[in-house]
């Protein structure tokens, strides 16, 4: 299984979809009488997710992608007690983000640029504004790369993800209050770093003023 994970891992992008519009909980219950497929499915949804909030908090390419097949190993071996209501999402997410810190690499420290390329999307623009995306990713995870991890997180969740805070919550096991609290002081320091650079506005919706635990 593991095997057959960090193949399918390391392939971009995932394959066509075919159509296949079951729930989680549909898939979950498919795979555990032995539909392939229906494991096929949930891992392709959720892959990158999953890759991508890794990359983010171990900074690794290579890291991230172990934390790929561990994520999806652990679900494949957990599915006679998996009961997704909607998604699995919350589940997998808070695996990966317990395997992340599992697999920080020690010693190696990765640029900010090396992070903003492997999390860079295509760009259909002139070769100037592709240079000039590249140097803003640069700079705003540069910034999210010195938040701690608890923080880097949620932002990573957040804006990264693009989850609610109620699921975000779920996932890190702590109240929505805190968690708004969390992301709150996360965008005011990333705020101070980014006003060094004027050509960067960090508008996202705010959080409540519920300031909470940081």
């Amino acid at each position: 299984m593991k095997r057959t994970l960090r193949r399918a891992a390391s392939l971009r992008p995932a394959p066509h979809d075919d159509g296949d519009r079951r729930t989680d909980r549909e898939l979950v219950y498919a795979a555990r009488v032995g539909e392939e497929a229906a494991f096929d499915l949930l891992f392709y949804r959720y892959r990158d997710g999953v890759y991508r909030l890794s990359l983010a908090i171990t900074k690794d390419p290579q890291a991230a992608e172990e934390v790929v097949v561990d994520t999806f190993a652990r679900a494949y071996h957990a599915l006679a007690r998996l009961e997704p209501d909607d998604t699995l999402r919350p589940w997998l997410y808070r695996v990966a983000i317990n395997e992340s810190y599992d697999h920080r690499p020690r010693g190696v420290a990765q640029t900010p640029l090396d992070l903003a390329e492997e999390l860079a999307m295509p760009d259909d623009g002139s070769p100037a504004r592709m240079a000039e995306r590249a140097e803003e990713r640069r700079v705003v995870l540069a910034a999210v790369g010195a938040l701690d991890e608890k923080h880097r997180a949620v932002v990573a969740l957040h804006y990264l993800g693009d989850l609610p805070l109620a699921e975000i919550a779920l996932i890190v096991g702590a109240p929505v209050g805190t968690v708004k609290s969390r992301l709150h002081y996360a965008l005011r320091t990333l705020r101070v770093h980014l006003a060094q650079h004027p050509g960067l506005a960090l508008e996202p919706d705010r959080p409540s003023a519920d300031m909470g635990e940081k």
